[in-house]
């Protein structure tokens, strides 16, 4: 009868708190903040309480094994959220900002949806020691996905927090200044309280929970806060910031092995950018001279197989805020074809049912990339300007609707365009629809960016003026439930489809693609979850020639020690490149993603079976292995280190020589002495190219745009024009410094 009663008790527990919910914040002088760590009552005082009350994982919506209460008030220009958490241990990772080592230990984080209609949620996350994280989250789409992007923001709100004898304490400040919502004065958001913890019975797990009750059976994940928080009369400032910055650096060469390293004079270079915010819903941000280099060096690829180009990360902050308008699954915008501007502007109006994206530079080298049906080619030119221009409307949190229109001129009478449509449509709580519609008008420069003697169609892959027009089309249906998942997937892009502020590696292409998955989540001592799924992918060239068909099984489970363990069959029907054509072989990975321990975790890629070697004389079947190792070591709170080999080869059918083989080995070490001052040492090794890097770096970062950092590129090799030698030696050197300040 008792274990009867509590079922019962708890299902109309977790009936009472799925209803929305509204808290009307109650208004408070601003100084009655002070952000130290410390919650006294009388910064509680009169706050609205909000419960968490359901554990997301590894339970799903269960009461969670330990309590944490929020506290909410607001001040004419901020909101003040307090988090009290009961907890037996807790462990606060020193981090630098969106360091993904904070989730090693307890955090705390705030959710918004400022807009109220699903376009995006605003996570602001911190930890006991006042690391900080912040991301946009927004709709996902394709394989099996529910979310699609973190992107770091640079949100500036401050936390502090402290460890006490139950649990710990933590205090948010956020300025309304920083976040993006509808003009006027009397506000009212979509909101939730979210906090993870490492479980104290099951070492490597960890526990998420949420003030907001999950739904696994819906296709929008972005719908699902249960509460609204209101607060009227609130204070909107004009935000103008200036950001000037000075940096230097000086470069070496050594060019013959007994040479000594000859230095460039240093060079100096500074510039300044501004953001001018006239209303809550218009901002104008521009940089003169700026800075675009990348402070922390891009992990190495593996390309000695590829036949398109590689595509990195964005890390500048300029190109990341507002970047969530650019989300496309059709990849016709990457920020970094932007090179090196030497000028860029940027206006967002962002409203309650629209949305507007400007993006105006001038670029002195630009990058030029060129697709074909199964190959690309890049290269880098001279100046250019390019504009872009995207509105989108949303309709409701079920519908959006948006159009597009791009181009990049270049010197002399060379031009790319790009227009565009799309629209996203929930129809119900499990199906929604997606469709992408493009046309773009290009004419080619006459340079020598890019030296190839292929052909594609009519056309040269070298750069001589030739006018290419094409067009691209995405559409995808999908069915999201706590069981099953199904997706039904169409693209196409004509051989003359390109996007000059794009990353189109290849076109001539119709793609087909079939996918259904089972979930289940019994969430068992030796089974969490599981996912088994099927997938079926048809492409064809625009003459209707079949280019690959095959066919894919996904098995994936959830396992003890927060193992997820995942392998991939993939039997190729047909798989063509050029002019040769590969039948009837498999392949398969198996990856591995670990959490043994609250301090350590692990991945692991293995693939193989028989894949084609591409980028020989003519392209052969071998048999291939690929290995990736990652890892991160938590030393202590404030020591890491991280290790990581790439490892790829394929090998001859009939004999033991290889088409290709080699690894790249990175080690990345870093000490956290604050959470603004940290030291790094960035070590890599490529055995393709027999070369060795290590680039160490001091950097100081108290807010998310003030900065200092101090640094240098060390690389060696052991072959010279003039002498071989078994000892590796430096040819190339550079140390460089950067000191950027906000002023608001």
């Amino acid at each position: 009868m008792k274990k009867i009663f509590l079922i019962l008790l708890n299902i109309l527990f977790s009936f009472s708190y799925a209803q929305e919910t509204t808290l009307v914040l109650n208004k408070i002088e601003e100084s009655n903040f002070n952000i130290d760590g410390i919650i006294s009552d009388e910064e509680i005082q009169g706050a609205k309480v909000l419960e968490i009350l359901y554990e997301e994982t590894p339970s799903f919506n269960t009461v969670p094994s330990k309590k944490t209460t929020g506290y909410l008030t607001y001040s004419d220009k901020f909101l003040y959220v307090a988090v009290k958490a009961y907890r037996q241990k807790v462990t606060a990772p020193i981090t630098t900002r969106d360091n993904g080592a904070m989730w090693n230990g307890d955090v705390a984080g705030l959710v918004f949806d400022t807009y109220g209609d699903a376009r995006n949620h605003i996570n602001l996350i911190s930890n006991p020691s006042g690391s900080l994280f912040d991301a946009i989250r927004m709709p996902g789409r394709g394989f099996g996905s529910e979310i699609n992007i973190n992107i770091d923001v640079n949100y500036d709100f401050s936390s502090m927090g402290r460890i006490t004898d139950y649990g710990y304490e933590m205090e948010f400040i956020v300025p309304f200044s920083e976040l993006p919502f509808p003009n006027g004065k009397d506000q009212s958001w979509k909101f939730k309280i979210f906090t993870a913890y490492n479980d104290e019975n099951d070492e490597g797990v960890q526990v998420r929970a949420t003030s907001s009750k999950s739904n696994r059976d819906t296709s929008c994940q972005l719908c699902l806060l249960d509460h609204t928080i209101v607060m009227n009369d609130i204070e909107i400032e004009k935000k103008l910031d200036f950001l000037p910055y000075v940096s230097s650096n000086v470069s070496g060469v050594r060019e013959k092995y007994y040479d000594r390293v000859n230095y460039d004079t240093p060079q100096l270079n500074y510039g300044i950018g501004f953001n001018y915010e006239l209303n809550k819903n218009l901002s104008i941000e521009g940089t003169i001279n700026p800075d675009f280099s990348q402070v922390e060096s891009d992990a190495t690829k593996i390309d000695i197989n590829s036949v398109t180009a590689l595509n990195y990360p964005e890390k500048r902050p300029f190109f990341l805020r507002g970047i969530d308008a650019m989300d496309y699954s059709t990849n016709i915008f990457y920020s970094r074809s932007i090179n090196n501007p030497s000028f860029a502007s940027k206006i967002i109006n962002q409203g309650r049912k629209s949305r507007l994206y400007i993006l105006n530079s001038i670029d002195e080298e630009t990058p030029y990339l060129v697709p074909t049906q199964f190959e690309s080619f890049s290269g880098v030119g001279g100046k250019s300007f390019s504009n872009i221009i995207r509105y989108q409307n949303f309709i409701n949190s079920n519908s959006q609707f948006g159009v597009l229109a791009s181009n990049r001129f270049y010197e002399g009478d060379a031009y790319g365009n790009l227009f565009g449509i799309d629209g996203r449509f929930n129809f119900s709580d499990i199906w929604s629809f997606e469709v992408e519609l493009f046309l773009n008008s290009n004419k080619e420069p006459t340079d020598d960016w890019i030296n190839s003697d292929k052909t594609f169609g009519n056309n040269t892959v070298n750069l001589d003026g030739e006018e290419i027009n094409g067009n691209a089309i995405y559409a995808q249906l999908r069915r999201d439930t706590e069981t099953w998942r199904t997706f039904i997937e169409y693209s196409q892009m004509s051989d003359g489809f390109r996007s000059d502020l794009g990353f189109i590696t290849t076109n001539n292409e119709k793609k087909y693609t079939i996918w259904h998955s089972f979930h289940q989540y019994p969430n068992k001592d030796l089974i969490k979850d599981y996912r088994i799924s099927l997938r079926q992918d048809f492409d064809y060239d625009y003459s209707h020639n079949i280019a690959r068909s095959n066919f894919q099984t996904y098995i994936s489970v959830l396992t003890v020690l927060n193992t997820r363990i995942t392998h991939n069959y993939e039997y190729n029907f047909v798989k063509s490149h050029l002019d040769f054509q590969f039948k009837d072989f498999i392949n398969h990975w198996i990856r591995m993603e670990s959490r043994p321990t609250n301090f350590f975790n692990f991945n692991i890629f293995y693939k193989f079976g028989k894949d084609i070697a591409y980028r020989i004389e003519t392209p052969k079947l071998g048999f291939t292995n690929d290995v990736r190792f990652g890892a991160q070591i938590s030393i202590n709170d404030n020591f890491r280190i991280s290790p990581n080999i790439n490892y790829s080869s394929i090998k001859k059918l009939d004999s033991n020589e290889y088409y290709f083989k080699g690894y790249i080995g990175r080690l990345d070490i870093r000490y956290q002495f604050t959470n603004y001052l940290d030291i790094r040492l960035i070590s890599e090794y490529n055995d393709f190219s027999e070369q060795f890097f290590f680039q160490p770096l001091i950097s100081w970062r108290p807010n998310p745009d003030t900065i200092f950092y101090l640094g240098g590129n060390q690389n060696y090799i052991d072959q010279f024009t003039d002498y071989n030698s078994p000892h590796y030696r430096v040819n190339k050197t550079q140390l460089f410094l950067k000191f950027q300040y906000l002023f608001k």
